[in-house]
């Protein structure tokens, strides 16, 4: 592309520009209405609303799968393995095991505090989270994974257990919706990572959609990072048919949807 012609591209601002706008909408003001309250919520005004929405979701008649609670020890510094992560470009064939699943649900988005002696009404995670509101959901689709059927599950990580949502091979499907199908192929588990919006965007609006992805970042880095150190293969997907992956979910893809994927392979 031509010097001139990026320049023009660059200084485009035409209605094209969608996410310029977003960018734009989602900027922090001191004067602008805030989209659900007639003021900026006072801690106790955020604190009722976060007593009213669910911490996770719930699937109370769901069979339940208890997951190890033992953390494999590290053989690596933490440098070590922030140096050495890799995305891989093809997943080993082979099986994870259980409690390496377990372990990667924990360290990325697992309960680290329960609150019980104060008025906060939501347990602290291992990541961040914008107001510590939470809103994402994690769902795991195993297919060779030692210990668990093959099927698709939700993560509960107050009770750190699954709920059985469907049994089967999900993966199959799912691979027909990622941009690079071939990665799915050889994966033995996936964590799909959805977003319940309002959970954020109650307090603070389009910011709170920021929030949330700023969020699922944390969280698959927390989650690659340890798939490193126990050195299973791991890449990150953020190329997916949105509609397919939401449908296959469950999710109506306006309320809650996927904002990332991350699938898993066998061992080095």
């Amino acid at each position: 592309m031509a010097i001139d012609r990026v320049d023009e591209v660059l200084l485009d601002s035409g209605p094209d520009m969608i996410w310029e706008l977003f960018h734009e909408n989602s900027k922090t003001s001191l004067y602008e209405r805030h989209p659900y309250f007639s003021h900026h919520p006072s801690d106790d005004a955020v604190v009722a609303m976060m007593r009213r929405l669910r911490f996770v979701k719930p699937y109370a008649d769901s069979p339940k799968v208890s997951l190890p609670d033992a953390i494999p020890a590290t053989s690596r510094s933490l440098y070590e393995v922030m140096l050495g992560r890799t995305t891989a470009r093809r997943l080993e064939p082979g099986p994870v095991r259980l409690d390496q699943v377990a372990t990667v649900l924990r360290c990325s988005y697992g309960v680290t505090r329960d609150n019980a002696d104060n008025a906060y009404p939501r347990p602290f995670r291992v990541i961040p989270s914008g107001g510590a509101l939470y809103p994402l959901e994690l769902y795991v689709a195993a297919r060779r994974v030692e210990g668990l059927i093959p099927g698709l599950y939700h993560y509960d990580p107050e009770e750190h257990e699954l709920d059985v949502l469907h049994l089967g091979d999900h993966l199959d499907q799912l691979g027909g919706d990622l941009v690079q199908q071939d990665l799915a192929r050889d994966a033995a588990a996936a964590v799909l990572v959805s977003a319940v919006f309002f959970r954020s965007t109650f307090k603070y609006g389009d910011r709170g959609y920021r929030f949330a992805l700023i969020e699922a970042g944390h969280l698959a880095q927390n989650a690659l990072l340890v798939a490193s150190e126990m050195g299973i293969t791991s890449a990150p997907i953020g190329g997916y048919l949105d509609r397919g992956i939401d449908r296959s979910l469950g999710l109506d893809g306006i309320e809650e949807s996927v904002v990332y994927a991350l699938l898993f392979g066998g061992p080095r």
